[in-house]
């Protein structure tokens, strides 16, 4: 008598037990026009304690959208809610990025989740051997921050960011 085993992906059970996530830090959304959307969320729920970055913010910033280094412009918005950051992103210039191919296809929305990682390099090699590209990627707000923005829409219906950061970390991408 055989029996029959479930079939599973060893893959991707190895890779649950090596990827640790830390915790779930943000939430990105993408619209198309900050102002409007910031000034809506302290009208209407009385959430006005933005912290507004214009991106890059410093002269050594890098961005990569699959894998090439290209300019962008974004404008942000982060607020503190609780244990998890609210991002509002407003792509400003940039042909290629991932930004604004969202508001282009989508009109805004919930772009993507964040979670930190103990070492994003490990991370990425470990997903990237199950097939998860990086979208894009670059520095961070603050200096010593990588993120990567994986291609996990198949996979998960959403995309994931990872975020390393030296130091202690609070979970805020800006001070």
């Amino acid at each position: 008598m055989t029996s029959r085993k479930k079939p599973q992906s060893r893959q991707v059970a190895s890779l649950l037990e090596k990827v640790k996530l830390k915790r779930m830090v943000q939430i990105g959304v993408v619209v198309p026009d900050l102002e409007k959307t910031t000034r809506a969320l302290a009208d209407l729920f009385g959430i006005d304690s933005f912290r507004f970055v214009k991106w890059p913010n410093r002269p050594n910033s890098k961005y990569y959208y699959r894998g090439v280094r290209r300019p962008i412009r974004i404008s942000q918005a982060f607020v503190q809610l609780g244990a998890v950051e609210l991002e509002l992103i407003q792509p400003v210039a940039g042909r290629r990025n991932a930004y604004k191919e969202f508001l282009e296809q989508k009109g805004g929305g919930i772009h993507h989740v964040l979670f930190e990682v103990p070492n994003i390099d490990q991370a990425l090699r470990l997903l990237a051997k199950s097939g998860i590209t990086v979208l894009q990627a670059g520095t961070g707000i603050r200096p010593g921050t990588r993120w990567a923005l994986l291609d996990t829409k198949d996979e998960l219906g959403f995309l994931v960011e990872l975020r390393h950061r030296t130091g202690r970390s609070d979970g805020t991408s800006v001070s």
